[in-house]
């Protein structure tokens, strides 16, 4: 144990002399002595010109203590890049013996920084430093000195001990407090053309490792061109818990919440307000994890909350995060932010709006899943996988109550000088307003983007009215690549029916191209018509098969492209709006120069079946074969409807039966075997009730026709009453001359019997006078 005596008394008898040294320094060393040694070495070996106009105050027991008062720094000649008006910290000594580094303060006042970067990007903060400083300092520095003692031998050691392990055990430390007031930063960027003030104040209290110490900070920044012109300003402050673990190289941040205010003109909105808190952030360096618990975001009405978690964070970044987008006003939100409105037809819409979405993922996929999303009336729920290289996705989505209509704008109906409506159909020779229109239209495909397109789509909603079609439910399947886009199958129920088709859409080439291949069945078509395009001409179960293609990229292009067969049957219905039997009676009567009772007819034609097939060229659909079955008529039809014109030219053939119409139009049987020819011709939007109306010309046609086979039926009759008369005459007279013939052969023969007789007597009385 002497040697243990003989170091403590080594060890004591050093501190002696350190205490003695200390108290000369104290009692007869002033430090403003070497303000010019001080600024001469800085100049000389690190090119900064130091400005010490105060006093420097120090003292060394039982804290090493250091003051300093208006104090510039700047690097070679240029301006000061740093000034302040004082400086001062305290450190107590005797807790260094045990490597324990305890400070009373640190406090910085009035700190001002001007950081310039020039048009070449160089910044005045960047020090050249003499070229000699490294190599004079290389010549002269002394050589390491061999380990003389057991402690250095033993600090060699622990240094080795953490340079093996990879860490750095750093002393114990406490900060009673750590101020800096009234901070002012200048950055004055000539490459950028900004110029940025700042003004900050920053306290810390109660700094110790493993304990979480409280921490505020406040900051006013501006920013504008060189000039000053178009500044923005932002004030935050910043208060929080903040604990560092240093053995496990991790923190912790808790209770933090942050309040922003931005202004300038700029801004869609000024002032700006908003607020960011967070329960916990959680810092792991070893295991490269951050944890963000409780962050809640509100700004402009609109609150976020979330939970982060992000997992090697340094080398192989992965994330999962749950999100809720609390509810707000979009419509409100957009007002604030001075953007223009949607043209919308429906004043509350987009008023209300809210989500939650739970996502994982890292640098090569993301993953949502679920998402839930509520919009005004639209409930949606959605899982997406997303793969970033290459781009692709993959996404279901299941709704409910969508109606498109509400975010759509109303429909105006264009109107002439007098106010009143006119038709929309296009107008001929007016070519410059075609071409305003043309433009107007604008491009309905988005080609550019449907060629980025790559993944997979699946869409599952219901009760949707988009257009005024109500459709009860709405599914399909969709894969899209490189600018072909499938859809396998759609599916939709609507109006009692059902609808399915495989679509097809190819952007590949210079124009799109889009085919389908429908079927419907059992739909009832006359509420479709009437909601859709407000045509309420045709009611009944509508039954379809059949193949389109169209190519284009407006309406008007795609309407007159349109290219197909389709083959049509509706069951138990009827042409609404116009009764086919009433208007052959009206071409009767007109014909006939009379008047039928409208009371006896009513208003539509009802008919078991109609069927036709419909061949379309370039957006005319021609049905040569319509049949329409009934059990008071029989029509037959031709003719064209043209899309592109929203107009139809249609000719039916309606032969009618009698019975009951006799009385109405005094119909007989030479009429009911009649095909009258009615006349269907003009726009979509028209009258129903006008739009049909008798051939008059036709039915005229057929009366004379008729008149004339009259004519010759009764000349047939009377030629034939003519023949027989004849035939009978000459009968009458054959039977007279066959019965005269008789007659006389009868009297020649009793002449010629009477005569036999005389002769024979008188032959008798002959032979008597011989004898």
């Amino acid at each position: 144990m002497v040697w243990v005596k003989r170091l403590s008394l080594l060890v004591a008898g050093l501190l002696a002399i350190v205490v003695l040294l200390l108290a000369y320094v104290m009692l007869f060393v002033n430090p403003n002595d070497f303000k010019d040694e001080l600024k001469s070495v800085a100049l000389e070996k690190a090119n900064v010109s130091l400005r010490l106009d105060g006093d420097i105050s120090w003292s060394f027991f039982p804290w090493l203590g250091l003051s300093l008062e208006n104090i510039g720094v700047a690097l070679g000649t240029d301006a000061e890049i740093v000034q302040f008006d004082r400086a001062e910290f305290g450190l107590a000594i005797l807790p260094l013996l045990e490597q324990k580094i305890q400070v009373n303060k640190v406090n910085l006042v009035n700190l001002k920084a001007s950081l310039n970067k020039d048009a070449q990007g160089q910044g005045n903060w960047q020090l050249d430093l003499p070229s000699e400083t490294s190599e004079a300092g290389s010549a002269n520095a002394p050589s390491a000195p061999a380990a003389t003692s057991d402690t250095t031998a033993s600090a060699v050691a622990d240094t080795a001990t953490n340079n093996a392990t990879g860490k750095v055990k750093l002393p114990d430390i406490q900060l009673d407090e750590l101020r800096i007031e009234n901070a002012q930063v200048q950055y004055r960027d000539e490459q950028a053309k900004q110029l940025i003030n700042a003004t900050l104040n920053v306290q810390l209290n109660d700094v110790q490792w493993d304990k979480a110490w409280p921490m505020v900070m406040d900051i006013a920044v501006t920013q504008s061109d060189l000039q000053g012109q178009s500044p923005m300003s932002a004030k935050a402050t910043l208060n929080a818990n903040l604990t560092v673990f240093p053995e496990r190289e991790s923190l912790s941040l808790d209770s933090l919440v942050v309040s922003t205010e931005l202004e300038g003109e700029a801004l869609p909105t000024s002032p700006l307000s908003a607020k960011l808190s967070a329960m916990t952030l959680d810092v792991d360096l070893p295991q490269e994890n951050v944890l963000i618990e409780g962050l809640a975001l509100s700004v402009l009405g609109v609150n976020i909350d979330a939970k982060i978690q992000a997992y090697q964070v340094l080398s192989e970044p992965q994330f999962s995060a749950v999100v809720s987008l609390g509810e707000f006003n979009p419509r409100y939100l957009m007002t604030r932010l001075k953007l223009p409105l949607p043209d919308m037809s429906d004043d509350t819409a987009l008023t209300k709006l809210m989500a939650n979405v739970t996502l994982e993922g890292s640098l090569n996929s993301i993953t949502a899943q679920p998402i839930s999303i509520i919009l005004d009336d639209t409930s949606i729920e959605a899982n997406a996988e997303v793969a970033l290289s290459p781009l692709r996705w993959d996404v279901n989505v299941a709704g409910a109550n969508l109606n498109l209509d509400r975010y759509l704008p109303t429909p105006v109906e264009p109107v002439d000088n007098q106010g009143e409506a006119v038709s929309s159909a296009p107008q001929e020779g007016g070519v410059e307003g075609a071409e305003t229109a043309e433009t107007a239209a604008g491009e309905l495909i988005p080609v550019e983007l449907i060629r980025s397109l790559n993944g997979h789509v699946g869409i599952l909603f219901e009760n949707i009215i988009v257009k005024k079609l109500k459709i009860d439910k709405v599914e399909f399947d969709s894969t899209q690549a490189n600018g072909l886009v499938l859809v396998s199958p759609l599916q939709a129920e609507l109006y009692k029916g059902t609808v399915s088709s495989n679509v097809r859409l190819d952007v590949r080439g210079k124009t799109p191209v889009l085919s389908l291949t429908p079927t419907v069945s059992a739909l009832q078509i006359q509420p479709l018509l009437v909601d859709f395009m407000d045509m309420d001409k045709v009611a009944g179960a509508t039954f379809l098969n059949g193949e389109l293609k169209t190519s284009g990229n407006r309406i008007d292009d795609l309407m007159s492209g349109l290219q197909g067969d389709l083959l049509i049957e509706v069951k138990n219905g009827a042409l609404v709006g116009t009764n086919l039997t009433k208007t052959v009676c009206e071409g009767i009567a007109a014909i006939r120069k009379e008047s039928i009772d409208e009371k006896q007819f009513g208003p539509d034609t009802p008919f078991e079946t109609l069927r036709f097939p419909a061949y379309i060229v370039n957006g005319q659909v021609s049905t040569p074969g319509l049949q329409i079955n009934s059990a008071g008529i029989q029509v037959t039809g031709n003719g064209v409807v043209s899309l592109p014109d929203s107009s139809l030219d249609y000719q039916a053939n309606v032969g009618i039966a009698g019975s009951a119409l006799d009385n109405a139009c005094r119909v007989n049987e030479k009429v009911i075997k009649l095909a009258f020819p009615i006349v269907c011709k003009g726009q979509f939007s028209d009258d129903p009730a006008g739009l049909c109306r008798p051939d008059i010309k036709g039915f005229g046609q057929l009366f004379a026709d008729l008149a004339k086979d009259e004519l010759a039926q009764k000349a047939a009759e009377e030629k034939a009453r003519l023949t027989e008369k004849l035939e009978a005459e000459k009968a009458r007279l054959k039977t007279k001359a066959e019965a005269e013939k008789a007659r006389l052969k009868a009297e020649l023969e009793e002449k010629r019997q009477a005569e036999e007789e005389r002769l024979k007597e008188k032959l008798k009385d002959k032979l008597k006078s011989l004898f």
